[in-house]
């Protein structure tokens, strides 16, 4: 018993070695990125002489010089008043009046301008843990609001992505770790299927290559099959349908083998040019 797990042990050490492919565990991707949240495009293009909010709501600012608004405007705001900006653009979107703060739509609108902000700042600061953390809790609440709108009213969903250039990532049903015992299992299945794909197609290749010089030998004996039998007046078996059926047949790969050898000339020129 012992000599037989011991000779199984090292035939598998020797398959395992004549693989011919490695596998290499995917990249982290961390929650916050684009890839995973669903936000198709970064921060929206504020022009620089955009008041900031709060300074916009005062008399002062309208007769004041232009130098004065200059020092008030986006360009020169901090990230706070800044990151207020782009969620007022984005809220302006999808908002159903001036007041409207508080539907659905309106909501999610303020959460992705708070998400972009932060995910300017992991871009900047990736080791902001509060900030990774905040974003994270953000980009749930957000997937919850658009589970909900899916759910009772899709049309506006659909709307509301386009507005804010979203793609929705629903949260996984199940969550599978990936092993590399696994996936070197599906990676040898594929390779596999690779090789009995090839082997047929080239088997095909070559029915389809012995398919003319067969149908020109069966024309030939047909016909003599039928010329033979009139000769000696027997019951003639081989009826003109069954010769011009044939004649249509051999017609048919003739096209078929020239289209084929001129794409194959063209593929050998092509690999001869870039050499």
């Amino acid at each position: 018993m012992l000599r037989r797990v011991t000779s199984s042990v090292i035939q598998l050490r020797g398959i395992k070695h004549q693989v011919k492919f490695k596998w290499v565990r995917p990249e982290y991707v961390p929650a916050y990125k684009a890839e995973k949240s669903g936000d198709l495009e970064g921060l929206p293009p504020i022009p620089e002489m955009t008041i900031g909010q709060d300074y916009g709501l005062t008399n002062e600012v309208k007769d004041a010089p232009e130098a004065v608004n200059k020092i008030f405007s986006a360009a020169f705001l901090g990230r706070k008043e800044y990151n207020t900006l782009v969620t007022q653009e984005l809220l302006n979107r999808v908002r159903r009046h001036q007041y409207d703060e508080d539907s659905a739509e309106a909501r999610i609108a303020k959460l992705t301008g708070k998400i972009r902000c932060l995910q300017a700042t992991m871009e900047q600061f990736p080791r902001n843990v509060q900030a990774k953390k905040t974003v994270q809790e953000l980009i749930d609440r957000r997937k919850k609001l658009l589970k909900y709108m899916r759910t009772y009213d899709y049309k506006k969903f659909e709307w509301l992505l386009e507005k804010l250039n979203l793609e929705y990532k629903a949260h996984p049903e199940s969550h599978h770790k990936l092993s590399r015992k696994e996936s070197l299992r599906k990676l040898t299945e594929m390779h596999c299927d690779d090789i009995r794909n090839q082997k047929l197609t080239d088997y095909r290749n070559l029915l389809e290559s012995q398919q003319g010089p067969f149908l020109r030998e069966k024309l030939e004996a047909l016909k003599f099959i039928r010329k033979e039998q009139e000769e000696l007046q027997l019951a003639v078996t081989v009826t003109e349908q069954d010769i011009k059926k044939v004649e249509e047949q051999l017609k048919e790969w003739t096209i078929k083998d020239e289209i084929k050898q001129q794409a194959k000339k063209k593929k050998k020129n092509l690999i001869s040019d870039l050499e």
